[in-house]
């Protein structure tokens, strides 16, 4: 995850009023992987199930509550931006 967007989440959280105590999985919105997410899983988690189609490159982790919860949107994606910009 990029450090700008994991900041936004920071924010977001303390901007929340009445959120109390809550857990949120920090993660991006796609996988940092150069294979599709699913070949992915059967290569290094064989024994994850996969119960529902995915995106090529979804992230296996997600971060739906934060989108549900905080408002987030992902505005960092790694495959859109090269390092260091």
């Amino acid at each position: 995850m990029d450090a700008r967007d994991l900041g936004r989440i920071v924010h977001l959280c303390i901007e929340k009023s009445g959120l109390g105590f809550q857990v949120f999985n920090a993660v991006n919105d796609n996988i940092v992987a150069d294979i599709p997410t699913e070949a992915f899983l059967k290569t290094h988690a064989p024994g994850t199930p996969i119960t529902r189609p995915m995106d090529d490159f979804e992230g296996s982790i997600s971060n739906r509550k934060l989108r549900e919860v905080l408002g987030f949107r992902q505005q960092y994606n790694w495959r859109a931006e090269p390092a260091g910009s």
